[in-house]
C-alpha cells in the first residue's frame, strides 16, 4: 500500500498552535461572558435587594402608625410594641437603602425626599403618641385629625411605589442582559468545542497517516541499521586486528632493535681496548727509539698526554654510550607500551583509600628528602582494573614530585568524589606547573614540556591516558606556570571489561 508523502510543512504543530489559538480565545471569551454574566447576576440581585429594603421601610412605618392609632384609640401600651420595633427598623432601612443606591447619583434626590417624608412620618407618631401618654387625648386626636399624618404618609407611599416601579424596570433590563450574556457564553462554549472536536478529528487522522509512513521509514531504517552494525562490526574487526598487528609490529621491531644496540655497545668496548693496546704499542716504540725517557720528563714536568687519539676520542665514546643507554630507555619504553596493550584487564572492587595510602607510602622516602607532603582524602571505591589503576595513579604522583618547583616545600593532594555512574579524582601540586600550550602535548608519547633538567622518556601520560581510555574513563589537565597542576581522572563506577558497558 503506497501512502502519500508527508506534507514539507509542519501541519502537526500548526493544527496544536491553531487548537491552542482557539482554546486560549475560547478560554478568553468564555471568562468575560462568565463575569458578565456574574455581573449581571449581581446587579439582579442588588435590585431585588433595594425593592427589599423600600417594601421593608413602608411597611415598618405602616406597623409603626398602625401602633400609634391602636394606642390612641384604646390607651393600652400592649399597642405600641409594633412601634417600638418599627420605629429603629425605619431608621436602619433608610441608611441601607442610601448605601444601596449610592452606585446611582440619581436617586440621591428621591432618597433625600424619602427621608425627609419619613422622618416627618415618624416625628408625626411620636409626638401623638407622646400627646396620649401624658393625658392629653384630644390633642393627640387634633393632630392627626389635622391630616399631616396622612399627608407625610401618602408621600412616601407614592415615593416608594415609584422607586418600587423605576428598580422593576431595571430589573427587568438587567434580566433580559443576563439571559442574552448566557446565551452568548453557551453558544461561544458549543462553537468552541465543536472546533475542537474537528482539529482533534484531523489531527488524529493525521498522526495515524504519519505513524503509517513513520513505520514504513523504521522498517527501512532498521535494515539500514543492520547493515550499518555490520559494517561497523566489519571495520571494528579490521581496526582490532590492525591494533593488534602495531602491537605486535612494535614488539618485534623494539625486541630487534636490542641486537644492533647490543653489537654496537661491544664494538664501543671493542675500541676502548683497542686504544689501550695501541697507546701501549706505541709507547714501547718510543722507548726502543729513545723518545720514551723524554716523554717521562715531560710528563714529571706536567707536559701533555702522550695519547695520540687524544680527548676527542673519549667524547666520542662516552657519546655513543649515552646515545645507546638513551635508546636502550626507548626501546624498554615501547616494550612496555606493547606488553600493556596485550595485558587483559580484569575488574575488581577496589579499595582506592588503600590503594593510594600505599602508593604514598612506597613514595614516602623520596617525599621526605624532598621535603614534600602528600594528602589523600577520603576516596570512593571504584570496580576497575587493580593494576592499571594502580599504574595510572603511580604515575602522577611520581611526576608531582619529580616536577616540584626548587625551593619551595612540595604538597600533593589527591582527592576525589562520586558524579552519577562516574567516579571522578583529582591529583593536585603545587609543583613547577605546565605551559597551556602543552596541556595536549604531554599526553603525546616522548613529548615532554619545559626545561628537560629532570630524568625521563616522555611516555608516563601518553601511557597513563592510553590505561585511563582503556578503562572507560577520560583524563584531563588543568595547570599554569608556576602555579601546580591538577589532573582529574574520571572513572566509570562500575566497569565491567572491554568490549562491555558499565552496569
Amino acid at each position: 500500500m503506497i501512502f502519500p508523502a508527508v506534507p514539507r510543512f509542519p501541519v502537526q504543530p500548526l493544527l496544536l498552535g491553531a487548537g491552542f489559538a482557539l482554546l486560549v480565545a475560547i478560554g478568553t471569551a468564555t471568562v468575560w461572558l462568565a463575569e458578565q454574566s456574574a455581573q449581571d447576576a449581581r446587579s439582579v440581585v442588588h435590585t431585588i435587594n433595594v425593592q427589599e429594603k423600600l417594601s421593608n421601610l413602608l411597611l415598618n412605618v405602616r406597623r409603626a402608625e398602625s401602633g400609634q392609632r391602636g394606642f390612641l384609640l384604646t390607651g393600652r401600651q400592649q399597642y405600641l410594641l409594633d412601634y417600638r420595633d418599627a420605629a429603629p427598623a425605619v431608621e436602619t432601612y433608610l441608611a441601607e437603602l442610601r448605601t444601596l443606591m449610592s452606585d446611582n447619583p440619581d436617586r440621591g434626590p428621591v432618597l433625600d425626599q424619602m427621608d425627609a417624608t419619613a422622618r416627618t412620618k415618624m416625628t408625626e407618631l411620636a409626638k401623638t403618641i407622646e400627646l396620649q401618654a401624658s393625658g392629653q387625648h384630644e390633642a393627640a386626636v387634633a393632630l392627626v385629625q389635622s391630616d399631616d399624618g396622612f399627608k407625610s404618609m401618602n408621600g412616601l407611599r407614592l415615593l416608594v411605589e415609584r422607586t418600587l416601579a423605576d428598580e422593576e424596570r431595571l430589573l427587568l433590563a438587567r434580566s433580559d442582559a443576563s439571559r442574552r450574556n448566557d446565551a452568548r457564553l453557551l453558544a461561544v462554549s458549543l462553537a468552541g468545542m465543536a472546533l475542537v472536536v474537528l482539529i482533534g478529528a484531523l489531527s488524529v487522522f493525521l498522526v495515524q497517516r504519519t505513524s503509517r509512513q513513520r513505520e514504513s521509514a523504521r522498517n527501512e531504517l532498521a535494515a539500514t541499521n543492520a547493515n550499518l552494525e555490520r559494517i561497523v562490526a566489519h571495520r571494528t574487526a579490521d581496526l582490532t586486528e590492525a591494533n593488534e598487528e602495531i602491537q605486535r609490529f612494535a614488539y618485534i621491531v623494539s625486541h630487534d632493535l636490542r641486537s644492533p644496540l647490543v653489537n654496537i655497545m661491544g664494538f664501543t668496548t671493542e675500541l676502548e681496548a683497542l686504544r689501550s693496546d695501541i697507546f701501549e704499542e706505541m709507547a714501547k716504540l718510543r722507548e726502543q727509539a729513545g723518545v720514551a725517557a723524554a716523554h717521562a720528563d715531560a710528563r714529571e714536568s706536567g707536559g701533555a698526554s702522550t695519547d695520540p687519539l687524544g680527548t676527542g676520542f673519549d667524547e666520542a665514546i662516552t657519546f655513543i654510550k649515552t646515545s645507546i643507554t638513551k635508546m636502550d630507555r626507548l626501546i624498554n619504553a615501547v616494550l612496555k607500551l606493547s606488553r600493556e596493550g596485550r595485558r587483559d584487564f580484569k575488574p575488581e572492587e577496589i579499595d582506592m583509600n588503600a590503594l593510594l595510602a600505599s602508593i604514598a607510602q612506597t613514595v614516602a622516602h623520596r617525599a621526605t628528602e624532598q621535603g614534600a607532603t602528600v594528602a589523600v582524602a577520603d576516596l570512593p571505591p571504584v570496580v576497575s582494573d587493580l593494576l592499571a589503576v594502580e599504574q595510572v595513579f603511580s604515575n602522577l604522583v611520581d611526576n608531582a614530585l619529580k616536577y616540584g618547583r626548587d625551593g619551595e616545600p612540595g604538597r600533593i593532594e589527591i582527592k576525589g568524589h562520586t558524579a552519577r555512574a562516574h567516579v571522578m579524582y583529582e591529583v593536585r601540586d603545587n609543583g613547577r606547573g605546565i605551559d597551556p600550550h602543552d596541556h595536549q602535548r604531554v599526553f603525546e608519547l616522548f613529548r615532554r614540556s619545559g626545561p628537560q633538567d629532570r630524568p625521563g622518556e616522555g611516555i608516563g601520560l601518553a601511557h597513563v591516558r592510553a590505561l585511563v581510555r582503556r578503562l572507560g574513563g577520560t583524563m584531563s589537565l588543568t595547570s599554569e606556570l608556576g602555579k601546580g597542576s591538577v589532573f582529574t581522572v574520571t572513572l566509570p563506577r562500575r566497569w565491567v571489561g572491554e568490549n562491555r558497558s558499565a552496569a
